[in-house]
């Protein structure tokens, strides 16, 4: 029974930790001396975790109750015993310091989500929180979140952030699981086909010339707002380019600013608490109803009409599952509230890191500038001209990297090995895509901006599994290219002609809702002269 933790031998096999807290020691909570190699190699044989290159694993710390280490066997367990022992361990991943009583880790959670999800990795690859009384399994590793993300649905459905958000979306794609997932996933393909995202495309530029007419050379602007608006003016022109009215827009803009920036603490508290008439609740509330009324109206008008006219909602109403009929409402209105979900926010707060990292940056900035001047000339973007636009492209991807969805979350349907420990059916996991790429093992120096990490040649070091924004495998975001097009668009149409740069001696901080967005942007936009673009 050589390299079993507890088993130690006489023959220089590991030892034995005798610690009065259990047959468990856990990293960072062991004597210095209770740190003897396995017969694998592996330093602390009592921690099944095997490091990945380049890991450093969490010095002991003195003091706790461990009592002296022993060689002698042990007493009284046959091997069979010890291998019931070891696999006992292998179930039971670490758990993560600093919960509180009842409240488990809701506190660090929702006071400094940005320093406590990174922190977790130093205790595992797969290690357990608690949201209340609710035990939470966070897989910090590439290697095991590719675990979680291949099998798809087999072994995994939607977990507890999507049982939040299906009372406000609907039965659409982003809340449904196993077959009926893969059913609509089918049917929503053509939506973002080629030919429909050539389209949308020459919209979002047009949204962005719109916006950008109305900057006045010298004019300090609030970017993160602008952004925002030029996102929700692209979201409702691709999504229904006919009979959307101010008020429709704005109800729906308001309806998803509700739904995200509350999305962090529905999750971890109870679902008890929503129906509390709490004044957020209250308004919750109402912002849903006046989004839902607003997106039927305009499914009837729709349908009234009966044209396509080349946006999504056009594409919806053309659908045809496998007996030849057309979507019901109730399922397009899920569809169209879950790309609105996407489709506002998330980009909105992208286009407006991308112009902070751009502006801040005199080289980046530069460079970004000459292969647009190169590549378009007088021109205005397409679709077309995106692959050849390398740089900006790499820069879109490094913002995506910093500053990215916070967690996605799985529930196991029946127990699931990851790496070496068993999650029993029925268990909430989380992977964190901020905590992956900000993961100095994956991603060296990870607080710098630096869009040369996409070059291909340094691309193909990062692990599989540790760059997902738009997460990964069966449930991988079906809107990706048209998210990505967007912020392309964008971004191409504004430094076509303008440089924004931000306002010296105005701090931004990152704020964590759903995903990570500026406290503010104040920027500075400048009209481009002839001698600019040489």
């Amino acid at each position: 029974m050589d390299g079993l933790p507890g088993a130690g031998g006489t023959d220089g096999g590991p030892s034995h930790c005798a610690c009065r807290c259990g047959r468990r020691p856990r990293p960072g909570r062991c004597h210095p001396a209770d740190t003897r190699p396995s017969s694998d190699g592996d330093h602390d044989g009592h921690w099944l975790r095997r490091s990945s290159p380049g890991e450093g694993r969490p010095a002991p710390t003195p003091g706790c109750q461990c009592s002296q280490m022993t060689d002698a066997p042990v007493r009284g367990r046959s091997e069979d015993a010890a291998m019931d022992l070891a696999q006992e361990i292998s179930h039971r991943p670490p758990d993560v310091p600093g919960g509180w009583p009842l409240l488990g880790h809701i506190v660090p959670i929702l006071r400094r989500p940005l320093e406590f999800l990174p922190s977790t990795a130093a205790y595992g690859d797969v290690v357990k929180v608690r949201f209340g009384r609710l035990p939470i399994y966070v897989v910090t590793h590439p290697d095991a979140v590719r675990e979680v993300l291949v099998p798809g649905d087999l072994d995994y459905t939607r977990g507890r952030i999507f049982d939040k958000l299906e009372p406000a979306l609907g039965k659409g794609i982003a809340t449904v699981s196993g077959a009926e997932h893969r059913r609509q996933r089918r049917l929503l393909q053509p939506v973002f086909a080629r030919e429909r995202l050539i389209g949308y495309a020459a919209i979002m530029r047009t949204a962005a010339e719109q916006v950008t007419a109305s900057w006045r050379d010298g004019q300090v602007l609030a970017m993160d707002e602008v952004m925002n608006d030029l996102a929700l003016t692209a979201l409702t022109r691709s999504l229904f380019s006919f009979a959307a009215r101010p008020d429709t827009a704005e109800a729906i803009k308001e309806g998803m600013r509700s739904l995200t920036h509350g999305l962090l603490l529905r999750t971890v508290l109870p679902t008890a608490w929503e129906r509390l008439p709490t004044p957020g609740n209250l308004r919750f509330r109402r912002a849903m109803a006046t989004m839902h009324r607003a997106i039927d109206d305009l499914i009837t008008a729709y349908r009234d009409a009966g044209q396509d006219r080349g946006d999504v909602l056009s594409a919806l109403l053309t659908v045809r599952d496998e007996d030849g009929g057309g979507l019901p409402d109730e399922e397009i209105h899920a569809q169209v509230t879950t790309l609105a979900l996407t489709g506002i926010e998330a980009p909105g707060a992208a286009l407006g890191w991308v112009l902070y990292e751009i502006g801040r940056a005199p080289e980046i900035a530069g460079r970004v500038r000459a292969e647009i001047d190169g590549v378009l000339g007088d021109r205005t973007p397409t679709f077309d001209d995106l692959p050849a636009l390398g740089y900006l492209n790499r820069v879109i991807n490094e913002v995506l990297r910093l500053r990215t969805p916070l967690v996605f979350m799985r529930r196991t349907l029946r127990p699931v090995r990851v790496g070496r420990t068993t999650i029993p059916a029925g268990s909430e996991v989380i992977y964190s895509p901020y905590l992956l790429h900000h993961d100095a093992r994956w991603f060296p120096d990870p607080l710098r901006f630096d869009p040369d990490r996409w070059l291909p040649e340094n691309a193909g070091r990062i692990p599989k599994g540790a760059y997902v924004p738009f997460a990964a495998g069966a449930y991988q975001c079906i809107g990706k290219l048209f998210a990505t097009t967007e912020l392309a668009m964008a971004a191409a149409t504004i430094f076509a002609r303008w440089t924004p740069r931000p306002v010296e001696d105005a701090p931004v901080r990152e704020i964590a809702t759903a995903l990570v967005r500026p406290s503010r942007l104040p920027m500075t936009v400048h009209l481009r002269t002839r001698t600019d673009r040489g």
